[in-house]
């Protein structure tokens, strides 16, 4: 048995410093050139991994299969820390009908029982300043002190229980720092004469005192023992399971040959980067998932094949193929600040047709986009860039079956509409945008022209989508008259009605249309108040 006295005793149990770090890279440098002097080995065939252990052990969080081997750990740890031990004792007491020895005796049983079954309230707490535990219990969840949350314990302070039988001083309240300061900021607060009193300065310090939870000793039995006890327990070692809520910096797992393949996988997850994983034990590949063994893969199959996720958009590359075009308008709200994001976004990539309105762009920008072409466009004329612009892109492989039908010579200012028409194909579709102040009767006649020259190319099939700035509701007054000028023109509103199409809970970015089978969908947007709204039209 080691002294303490003798300095071998320091070396071994000691911090940085005492020069264990010195021996060990001594003896990995004998045993590199006892293998190299060896006839039969070769120095490249030296696979080593170095692990320096006395540098992390302090910082390292321990995981293991079993509650006793955390326990045994976290006993050695805390017998081996060079801080003051201070442990505190529960107070137990019983409540029920039976006999005065009987309840000795109970009490005498629930001193030796695992602190898995009072509760998480050990009988003997050992606390040891600045070292790892968690909260047992959910003390002030708003405030972030919930079960499990890791701490570093900071002071002990000792005091009296109210109670007329017992004047013992024990300890009645833990320091603790969490990780995040903002944990238990609101208890710091609602505690501040207390902490004051106990003469605490440091502001991320907080009070931890004792509560009371009760448990039967088994289920055979009526009496409840109360434990009166401090809510911590040591925690440099946890268990695999308990630690699935918690990331660490570093972790040294132990295996065990119970380890199974989602037991260990949880067990390495924990850490936030490799360099930070550390293995204890004989490593053996687990066996691959099967259905057979692996309950999750079975439900995961399950789910993929039974109870897919029915999603509340329609994504237009998820329907699109060489037998359809998608169509796509969309006030965009600033094409020159927007340029980037749809250039990349797989929906705006997938469509055939891109119609954007309130570009905000001047002659001057490029907005060239891969495997599109730019066919119809107008740009802010003032000296500064205004809620003006349209923009329409055709894919390269549609340019020799598009072709402009209409385009109304747009009017700057505030009144200001686009009306552009274009064949595709043996379909008509046309881009509106009509700004807010614009009359909807100088919009009607221009549109009415514009339906009239492709009937007269003998095109029935007509699309008509954009921005109308016209509530598909009762109380817009321009609402009946746009119904009756479509309805006249034999369109239809191919939209879901129930939607709205912009941030403001309206529906003003519509689509008409002589087919009423036509789909038509309204999507999300992430740079514009307005949705973008597409239609799937047919190759044939």
């Amino acid at each position: 048995k080691t002294n303490p006295s003798e300095p071998f005793y320091h070396f071994l149990s000691g911090g940085a410093g005492v020069g264990k770090s010195t021996l060990i890279n001594a003896i990995k440098q004998v045993l590199e050139r006892f293998w190299v002097h060896q006839p039969s080995n070769k120095p490249e065939d030296i696979n080593i991994l170095a692990i320096d252990v006395t540098s992390i052990i302090d910082k390292v969080t321990t995981l293991y299969y079993c509650n006793a081997d955390v326990d045994a750990f976290n006993n050695l740890f805390l017998a081996l820390s060079p801080s003051e031990k201070i442990v505190s004792r529960a107070l137990d007491s019983c409540s029920g009908t039976k006999s005065r020895a009987t309840i000795t005796y109970m009490l005498s049983q629930a001193q030796k029982l695992q602190h898995k079954k009072t509760q998480n309230m050990q009988y003997l707490l050992k606390l040891c300043v600045e070292t790892k535990y968690i909260v047992s219990h959910n003390i002030a969840v708003p405030d972030g002190i919930s079960n499990g949350s890791p701490c570093i314990l900071k002071k002990v302070i000792y005091g009296q229980l109210c109670e007329k039988n017992n004047r013992e001083r024990i300890p009645i309240r833990a320091y603790v720092q969490f990780e995040k300061e903002s944990t238990g900021e609101k208890t710091r607060q609602r505690l501040q004469n207390i902490i004051k009193a106990d003469g605490i300065t440091n502001n991320n310090w907080t009070p931890i005192q004792r509560i009371c939870r009760s448990f039967s000793l088994n289920e055979n039995t009526h009496i409840q023992v109360t434990r009166n006890q401090l809510p911590l327990l040591p925690s440099n070692a946890q268990t695999i399971h308990c630690s699935q809520s918690c990331t660490y910096d570093n972790i040294l797992v132990f295996l065990n040959k119970n380890l199974s393949r989602k037991l260990l996988y949880t067990a390495c997850s924990r850490v936030t980067s490799l360099t930070g994983l550390y293995l204890s034990g004989i490593y053996k590949k687990p066996a691959r998932a099967t259905l057979e063994n692996d309950p999750s893969l079975r439900e995961m199959t399950r789910m993929r094949d039974e109870a897919q996720l029915q999603f509340s958009l329609i994504f237009p590359e998820d329907v699109k193929n060489q037998d359809n075009i998608i169509v796509l308008f969309h006030n965009l709200r600033s094409l020159n600040l927007h340029f980037q994001n749809i250039s990349c976004d797989p929906t705006f990539i997938a469509s055939d047709i891109i119609m954007l309105a309130e570009t905000w762009s001047k002659p001057e920008d490029e907005y060239d986009i891969n495997n599109f072409t730019i066919i119809s466009r107008t740009d802010c004329r003032s000296p500064k860039r205004k809620a003006f612009g349209t923009l329409i892109y055709a894919k390269n492989y549609l340019l020799p079956h598009v072709k402009i039908l209409f385009q109304n010579e747009s009017i700057s200012g505030t009144n200001h509409f686009t009306i552009v028409a274009l064949t595709i194909f043996n379909t008509t579709v046309m881009m509106v945008y009509k700004s807010p102040k614009a009359a909807w009767n100088l919009v009607k006649q221009q549109l009415q022209q514009a339906i009239t020259m492709s009937l007269k190319n003998q095109i029935y099939d007509i699309s008509i989508m954009g921005d109308f700035n016209i509530k598909y509701q009762v109380s817009d007054p321009d609402f009946n008259s746009l119904k009756d000028f479509m309805k006249g023109n034999n369109c239809f509103m191919i939209l879901d009605t129930t939607k709205v199409s912009t941030d403001h809970n309206s529906l003003i970015d519509l689509c008409f249309s002589t087919n009423e089978t036509r789909n038509a969908h309204i999507f999300e947007s992430a740079t514009s108040d307005h949705k973008p709204i597409w239609i799937e039209l047919s190759m044939s």
